[in-house]
């Protein structure tokens, strides 16, 4: 299966209805969030940050597969209060205007798990990947050196693992339900290289300024004390096994 990965704003046409779509049956039919409909219940309503954001979406046969957004908070932050105790960090507020949010990163059921041809790229990965990986090459364009996001635990978190991302806060409660905040600094090259993230083979490789660099050590330390040696995979089995994820999904938080 061959997919394509594209990038569009919030005045594109299908491609915004699609992304909405997508968030309707993925974060409102099959994980239960409240999110604001439009009249027809089909799809999400545009939200405050969507003027301010990239998008990135997958195709497969014609047809809208996946899709994630990426903000840079100097235009708007989505979930600001998830993130208001690591922002208070110096090594953060060192980068806060190199700072991107993740979020809407989702990919429909059938597609879940499944290595496909991405166009424009050697390696196959995963539609959910394939999506990272060109999200994170957009937002080195836009100058973002930290990217920050909110997930749901279970395989959600995994995933972003697997990417190169660091576990940044013990799991919390909000918004009904348990999250955890994750963090990846934009050019850790070696870090994605020993874990094999399809994030090394990005054109730009190397770059992380002073700034980055002591965001990314302060990203290891916080994740080596809340693993405390372990995995990612028995972390969340262990410490988040009474509330998983929805089996399958790719979920940071709406």
């Amino acid at each position: 299966m061959a997919v394509n990965v594209s990038f569009f704003d919030d005045m594109s046409v299908p491609e915004f209805r699609e992304y909405r779509g997508i968030k309707h049956d993925v974060f409102v039919a099959e994980q239960g969030w409240q999110l604001p409909l439009e009249a027809d219940n089909q799809i999400v309503a545009p939200d405050p940050s969507d003027p301010h954001s990239m998008f990135v979406i997958a195709h497969a046969d014609g047809h809208a597969i996946g899709i994630a957004r990426a903000t840079m908070i100097r235009d708007a932050f989505p979930h600001a209060g998830l993130f208001a105790g690591q922002m208070e960090r110096p090594e953060l507020q060192a980068v806060r205007a190199a700072i991107a949010t993740v979020n809407s990163v989702a990919v429909r059921p059938a597609f879940r798990g499944r290595a496909v041809q991405v166009h424009g790229r050697a390696r196959t990965m995963t539609a959910g990947k394939a999506l990272m990986v060109e999200l994170t090459r957009r937002l080195h364009d836009a100058g973002a050196e930290v990217v920050l996001l909110t997930t749901s635990p279970g395989i959600a978190a995994v995933f972003f693992d697997h990417l190169g991302y660091y576990v940044i806060d013990k799991p919390f409660h909000a918004l009904d339900r348990t999250l955890i905040n994750m963090g990846l600094g934009v050019h850790d090259t070696e870090h994605f290289k020993e874990i094999g993230s399809p994030v090394a083979d990005l054109d730009y490789a190397e770059g992380a300024s002073d700034a980055e660099r002591r965001c990314i050590a302060y990203f290891r330390e916080r994740s080596a004390a809340i693993l405390q040696g372990r995995r990612m995979e028995e972390f969340c089995h262990k410490e988040l096994a009474a509330t998983p994820s929805p089996a399958g999904t790719y979920a940071p938080a709406k």
